[in-house]
């Protein structure tokens, strides 16, 4: 499934995100970002994981694919951020 360069582009504006910075988020040259915003070559699966993640969304959503539910995007971003949520608030989150 291609990105959905224009999304993506839109969600960078919109956060104020320069291609140079969200190639330094993702992992990857300048160059290599250049690529996928072209559509010259698409982002591995890590890659894109790392790019929602910078941009505050989810892969589906800068593939194009239907958007989820709240509950399941919110429960993505979660799982996604597991590691910087402090253990008393993971517990917090499992009891709900």
């Amino acid at each position: 499934m291609p990105l959905d360069t224009k999304k993506v582009r839109e969600m960078m504006g919109k956060r104020r995100i320069s291609q140079k910075d969200l190639a330094k988020m993702c992992g990857v040259t300048e160059p290599a970002m250049s690529r996928y915003l072209a559509g010259n070559r698409q982002p591995k699966s890590e890659t894109l994981a790392n790019m929602a993640t910078a941009l505050h969304t989810t892969s589906n959503d800068l593939l194009g694919l239907e958007p989820l539910s709240s509950a399941d995007e919110v429960f993505r971003l979660v799982a996604r951020n597991v590691s910087a949520i402090p253990q008393e608030i993971r517990l917090q989150l499992i009891q709900i």
